[in-house]
């Protein structure tokens, strides 16, 4: 009898073992790459089986807006604890990039774990906008009396939680990022700067929740040493200082994604001097165990990014080696490892590289700018690990950076390369399936083009740009449309010299047009003053390109009489009479 129950009990701790179920996805929504979610939308995952609800929380279903950083929400269960539902408490910005990540502490109702965590990302609604876009301010990154710093690199994303996208401009020469926060229409001066004593010439940047508290954490690499930098958030735009871990030589690219399905994000590094890229695995609190080192079949890896390539729901590394001239692509294995998947030449050496859905087939594609050849390349993915031949485009001199969005609007991806010596950024127009535009807009830099931010600034609903100018150290602040401030170029032109039109119409009620032209990059200032000498409107004071603009003042505010409007440029100054007539 003993021996009978013995039997049964065996039998019946292996029926156990057979129907005990680890949960698997098997469907998401929005679906994975999708341009045009929009930004209220709802997250689902739905699953294989029932799950244990104590399993299913902020820490094991987690969302990531690239501009908006951790998003909160509510999570729910449905369908039968099938289904994790996820509502943002407020919604993203236009045209983002959106990261979920469930991991394996997501438990069926018997509680098994999941096998390997999940991942994907979408892209936001962005509204119909221009490629040819409006400057409308260009901001110093320098102190007063301040030399070259270098700014090379700008991290978009919301530091002090008042819904806008700020930047974080990292510096090379100066060894540090400076912090400029968005005021709702540009942004102001210097709010805060953040040394990297450990660091030498950082640039590349991205953002995370490393710890979970809700806000924002900045990783920065060193391209002159073997440096990465992690700056943990304080909230309101405040950072600790900085914590350096060693990779390999020359930290070049650096990307983030939680690899081993942990529920903590990791970080890997592109180390072009080291030949290599570096993985740092989180300890689950913020901090980061000693970098494993991996070789790739390429040589002087210089940038990384991270997507879904074979659409399993794992993260996937994209290389861009700089020494063999390709692409290379490695299939992340759920646990933390990577398999070499698949490579491409890339007819020059890539400086950057940008993925997303480019041509519209639900499978993630690579842009990269050839810094060598002068050409930006586009290499299409097939969804399964495979990375097809690259289509070359040219671009101006010297592209060192590659940035995409939906910059016009039309459900697809456009692409914006940066070029150091041309002095200028390039927005190539996708005019679908994949086809750029070989006649792209050129908008204006000064000393060098060095990046661009692809972002909703004023929250308007489309995307604009933010363009970094390294050697003038410079910011440029385009708008996607007429500038909020009624300052937009009437004429590519260069005049010849300063002048300063007749305002039209004059007399007017209430509003006039003023024009004037610059013909040397530098300082402008167009004032407007009473008959008394009191300033009653500062249009403009900034430094601006070459060209003709025209500026509209609405004097609904003022008392009818004669007005002054003053333009000083350089070492041209000149005042007109205008008539108000109400």
């Amino acid at each position: 009898m003993k021996k009978l129950l013995l039997t049964l009990f065996i039998i019946l701790s292996s029926l156990d073992f057979v129907f005990a179920v680890a949960p698997v996805v098997t469907s998401i929504s929005p679906q994975r790459q999708i341009l045009n979610a929009p930004r209220s939308v709802v997250i689902t995952a739905d699953f294989n089986t029932a799950l244990d609800p104590a399993s299913v929380n902020s820490l094991t279903f987690r969302v990531f807006g690239k501009q908006t950083g951790p998003a909160s929400g509510t999570i729910q269960l449905l369908n039968g604890n099938t289904r994790i539902s996820f509502t943002p408490a407020n919604p993203f910005l236009a045209g983002e990039w959106i990261t979920v990540n469930l991991s394996k502490g997501i438990k069926s109702a018997d509680n098994t774990p999941m096998a390997l965590g999940y991942n994907w990302n979408f892209w936001t609604i962005a509204m119909p906008g221009t490629l040819n876009q409006t400057l409308i301010r260009t901001l110093p990154v320098r102190r007063p009396g301040e030399g070259l710093i270098q700014c090379y690199g700008a991290l978009g994303c919301d530091f002090n939680n008042d819904g806008r996208t700020d930047l974080a401009v990292v510096n090379e020469v100066s060894r540090d990022f400076r912090v400029f926060l968005n005021n709702g229409i540009n942004y102001d001066s210097i709010f805060a700067i953040y040394p990297l004593p450990a660091g030498s010439f950082p640039s590349p940047s991205e953002a995370a929740d490393f710890d979970h508290d809700g806000i924002v954490d900045i990783v920065i690499g060193n391209a002159a040493n073997n440096k990465l930098s992690l700056f943990m958030g304080l909230g309101n735009a405040a950072f600790m200082p900085e914590v350096p871990y060693t990779a390999s030589n020359n930290v070049r690219g650096v990307a983030i994604a939680d690899f081993d399905g942990d529920g903590f994000d990791d970080v890997v590094t592109a180390n072009r001097g080291g030949s290599n890229i570096s993985l740092f695995k989180n300890n689950g609190n913020g901090t980061f165990g000693t970098a494993f080192n991996i070789n790739t079949v390429g040589s002087s890896e210089t940038a990384v990014m991270i997507a879904d390539a074979n659409n399993d729901g794992i993260q996937d590394a994209f290389i861009g080696c700089y020494g063999s001239n390709e692409l290379v692509l490695l299939l992340g294995d759920g646990n933390g490892g990577f398999n070499f998947s698949s490579r491409t030449p890339l007819n020059g050496a890539p400086w950057a590289i940008v993925v997303g859905d480019i041509n519209g087939d639900g499978n993630v594609d690579v842009a990269a700018c050839l810094s060598s050849a002068n050409r930006i390349g586009i290499v299409f993915g097939d969804g399964a690990g495979g990375l097809g031949t690259v289509t070359n485009y040219l671009s101006g001199s010297f592209p060192l950076a590659i940035d995409i969005g939906d910059v016009d609007g039309d459900n697809d991806l456009d692409i914006i390369s940066s070029q150091y010596a041309g002095a200028d950024f390039r927005v190539f127009e996708n005019t679908g399936n994949g086809v750029l535009s070989t006649t792209p807009v050129i908008l204006p830099s000064s000393g060098s083009g060095s990046c661009i931010t692809v972002h909703d600034r004023d929250n308007d609903g489309d995307l604009d740009l933010s363009g970094i100018d390294e050697v003038d150290d410079l910011l440029f602040i385009f708008n996607n449309g007429p500038g909020p401030l009624g300052i937009n170029t009437s004429s590519n032109e260069t005049p010849d010299g300063f002048y300063l039109g007749q305002n039209y119409p004059n007399p007017f009620n209430p509003t006039t047009n003023l024009e004037f032209g610059i013909s040397d990059f530098g300082f402008v200032s167009l004032k407007i003053y009473d008959v008394l000498g009191n300033e009653v409107a500062n249009l403009i004071n900034e430094t601006r390109q070459p060209g003709i603009y025209k500026a509209e003042w609405n004097g609904n505010n003022n008392a009818s009489g004669v007005y002054y409007y003053e333009l000083i440029a350089g070492n041209f100054k000149e005042t007109k009479r205008m008539l108000l007539l109400k």
